[in-house]
C-alpha cells in the first residue's frame, strides 16, 4: 500500500468575516471534482466552515480510496477538519466488512462522511463544519489535501495544481460616538461607614472604649479631606444611625437615633462645616446588615435563619423565632459574634463638584474620576486622535465609573468594535440606549462583524434616516463585500 500526498486546492485569507462563494466552479482532483461554494465565516466566538462539492465526474479505482482532509493553517498552528472518505466499489465492500466486525469506534477519528464512488457521488455533497475561533484563524489558509490509496504497488499520480479563491472586499466600517448630556450641576455624594461601640443600651460615645478611637479618627479624616478639596462644595451630611435587633424595636430605633445625634454633636465641635450642613436621619433596626453578616458566617443552620427574617414579616414574631430557633444556640452565638458590629453610624456627604476644563480634567480622570460628568469626560476624549489609544482609554474609564448609564455604554460598545470585538461590544450595546441615532449606526457595524450582512443593512437604514451620515459609508462597504463574493 502507498500513499500519494498532495497539498493544495484553494487558499483565503480568513477575515474576521470571509464568505467566499466561488465566482465559477473550481476543480480539484485532475478536474472531477467541482467546488460550486465556499463560505467562512466567523461569528463571535465560532467559526462556521461551508463547502459544496460537485462530485459527479468522479472516477475512483475499485480497490483504492480517495480521502479529502480540509485543513487551516497558518504556518504556526493547523487545524485537520473532518475528513470525506470516497471508497471504490471493492474497496467500500472491504470497508463495510471491516466496520461490521470491529463496531467499537472509540479512540478513532471519525469521517465526515463515507461515500461509494459512483453510487454516492451522484448528488452534489454539503460539507458543513463549526469549531471554536481562535485569533490565529485570521491569518489562516484553508487547503484541502488529497491522499489516494491503493493496493498492489498501482499508484495513481495526482496533478498538483493550486487555485486561488477571488479574497473578499475586506470592510472597514465606521463607528461613532454619540455626546452625553451636559451635566449642569454635578451633584456627587460618598458613604463612610463608623463602626462606633456602644454598650448595650447606651447612647453616649466613648472614644476610649473598644475600637472607637480609630473609628472616630476615620471619619474625622475623610470628612476633613472633603472640606479642603477645592474641586467640591459640600451640601449636606447625613448622619443614620444603626441599633442590633435585640429587644423592642422602638427602643432600638432610639437608640439608633440617639447614637446618631451624638456623632453629629461629636462632629459640629470640630467646625469641618456650618451647623446646618448636619441632618439626622431616623434610626432603625440593622436587619440588613445582619443579613450581610450571615452570609459570611459559619453560624450553624445560617441559610434557614436567613428565610426566616426574610419571610416573617412580623418584627416581635421574627424576634421570637429566632430566640427559638434550634433551642437557641444560634441565636446566643449571633449575639456575641453578629449582633455588635450592627450598632453603627453611617454618614452620607452630598456635594457639587465644579466644572474642569479638559486639562483638570485629564489630571482628575486618572485620580478620581467620578468628579467628572460623562460630557466632561467626552470632550477630553475628543482631545485626542480618533484612532489613539489615549481616546479609547477615556471611553473605558467612563464606563467603568457610570456602569449602568446608556450612553457610557453606547460609546463604550463603539470602542470595543473599533477593536473587533464583537463579544464585549454586545455586552455594551445590550446597556446602551437604544434611542439614540448613533446606536442604530454601532448595532448595523456589529452585524458586519458577524456577517449578517442583511441585518446590517437594515440597521444602518434605520440609522440614516435618523440623520447618521456615516451610515451611508458603511452601507457602501457592505455593498463593496457584495460584489466580491456573488
Amino acid at each position: 500500500m502507498k500513499k500519494n500526498k498532495l497539498y493544495k486546492i484553494f487558499v483565503a485569507c480568513l477575515l474576521s468575516v470571509a464568505s467566499i462563494p466561488l465566482m465559477a466552479q473550481q476543480q480539484i482532483y485532475k478536474g472531477e471534482i467541482g467546488i460550486t461554494s465556499v463560505e467562512l465565516r466567523r461569528q463571535d466566538n465560532m467559526l462556521y466552515i461551508n463547502m459544496q462539492l460537485d462530485m459527479t465526474r468522479l472516477q475512483v479505482d475499485r480497490e483504492r480510496a480517495l480521502t479529502l482532509t480540509p485543513v487551516l493553517s497558518e504556518g504556526v498552528h493547523r487545524v485537520e477538519l473532518p475528513f470525506i472518505l470516497i471508497n471504490g466499489t471493492m474497496k467500500h465492500k472491504a470497508y463495510v466488512r471491516a466496520m461490521a466486525i470491529d463496531r467499537d469506534l472509540s479512540g478513532t477519528e471519525q469521517p465526515y462522511g463515507v461515500l461509494r464512488a459512483g453510487r454516492d457521488t451522484k448528488d452534489i455533497l454539503d460539507y458543513s463544519v463549526v469549531l471554536p475561533y481562535e485569533v490565529w484563524m485570521s491569518d489562516a489558509d484553508f487547503v484541502v489535501v488529497e491522499d489516494l490509496c491503493g493496493c498492489g504497488g498501482h499508484v495513481q499520480e495526482v496533478n498538483e495544481e493550486s487555485i486561488l479563491l477571488p479574497l473578499p472586499y475586506e470592510m472597514q466600517p465606521i463607528v461613532i460616538c454619540a455626546q452625553p448630556r451636559e451635566e449642569l450641576v454635578k451633584l456627587r455624594s460618598e458613604r463612610q461607614e463608623v463602626q462606633l461601640d456602644f454598650p448595650v443600651g447606651k447612647i453616649k460615645i466613648l472614644p476610649d472604649y473598644m475600637n472607637n478611637r480609630k473609628e472616630l479618627s476615620k471619619i474625622e479624616i475623610f470628612l476633613d479631606e472633603i472640606r479642603t478639596d477645592k474641586n467640591i462644595e459640600v451640601t449636606r451630611v447625613d448622619i443614620t444611625g444603626y441599633a442590633s435587633p435585640e429587644g423592642t424595636r422602638e427602643h432600638n430605633e432610639w437608640l439608633a437615633c440617639e447614637r446618631a445625634k451624638a456623632l453629629k454633636g461629636r462632629l459640629m465641635a470640630q467646625n469641618l462645616f456650618p451647623s446646618d450642613v448636619y441632618r439626622v436621619k431616623n434610626g432603625e433596626e440593622n436587619w440588613d446588615g445582619l443579613l450581610k453578616l450571615l452570609r459570611s458566617s459559619t453560624i450553624e443552620g445560617k441559610e434557614e435563619i436567613m428565610a426566616l427574617i426574610k419571610n416573617t414579616k412580623d418584627i416581635n414574631a421574627r424576634k421570637n423565632e429566632l430566640r427559638n430557633f434550634d433551642n437557641g444556640k444560634p441565636y446566643r452565638q449571633m449575639l456575641v459574634d453578629l449582633y455588635p458590629k450592627l450598632r453603627k453610624v453611617e454618614c452620607f456627604v452630598s456635594f457639587h463638584v465644579r466644572n474642569l476644563s479638559v486639562e483638570e480634567g485629564k489630571e482628575m480622570l486618572e485620580t478620581n474620576p467620578r468628579y467628572l460628568s460623562l460630557d466632561e469626560m467626552y470632550r477630553i476624549a475628543n482631545s485626542y486622535p480618533a484612532d489613539s489609544e489615549e481616546f479609547r482609554r477615556v471611553f473605558e474609564i467612563a464606563v467603568r465609573t457610570y456602569p449602568d448609564d446608556p450612553i457610557a455604554n453606547l460609546n463604550a460598545a463603539a470602542m470595543a468594535l473599533s477593536q473587533k470585538d464583537t463579544l464585549q461590544a454586545k455586552m455594551y450595546l445590550d446597556k446602551a440606549d437604544k434611542n439614540a441615532p448613533e446606536y442604530g449606526n454601532n448595532l448595523g457595524v456589529y452585524y458586519m462583524l458577524t456577517g449578517e450582512l442583511d441585518k446590517a443593512k437594515d440597521e444602518l437604514t434605520q440609522a440614516l434616516q435618523k440623520g447618521v451620515s456615516v451610515a451611508q459609508d458603511n452601507l457602501v462597504e457592505i455593498e463593496k463585500r457584495l460584489k466580491t463574493i456573488r
